[in-house]
């Protein structure tokens, strides 16, 4: 039997992949036809402290204490989304890379309640937050380099 690797190892690995992924969108979205857009840039700025701040209390918080800030900063992801995507097929390589950030959320959401706080060691979440916010800078980097300003 070959021995298997420790979810927290995989989880980590594939972070690192996602946000070698998002580094490689960003590259293709250099060549991208859109234009700035400040909506997209203040919902992606705004979102990168709710989540981030929200996962940071994963480590510590009962599961039924932050449940409606979930709930909450879920729809505000899915809104947010939904805008970049009602761009249109221009807009493809910021869709991608937002539903990236989404997937990141959503299996660390899933990792919080389905395990609870500290499962994963007393600081995972707190990293987790530090990836997800890596991946927003990414993103708002990108939209920030469309404007002429």
């Amino acid at each position: 039997m070959y021995p298997t690797r420790p979810v927290v190892t995989t989880r980590i690995t594939s972070r690192i992949s996602l946000i070698c992924l998002l580094i490689c969108l960003q590259g293709c979205l250099s060549l991208s036809v859109t234009r700035y857009d400040h909506t997209t840039y203040v919902n992606l700025t705004r979102l990168k402290a709710e989540t981030t701040l929200l996962l940071n209390r994963f480590d510590q918080a009962a599961v039924s204490d932050t449940q409606p800030a979930i709930d909450t900063t879920t729809l505000n992801l899915q809104a947010a989304y939904e805008y970049e995507v009602g761009k249109g097929e221009k807009n493809h390589g910021t869709v991608k890379q937002f539903d990236r950030i989404m997937q990141l959320f959503r299996q660390d959401v899933t990792d919080y309640q389905e395990n609870g706080p500290g499962a994963f060691g007393k600081s995972y979440f707190q990293e987790a937050a530090s990836t997800l916010g890596q991946a927003f800078d990414i993103v708002i980097a990108t939209e920030n380099s469309k404007n002429p300003d």
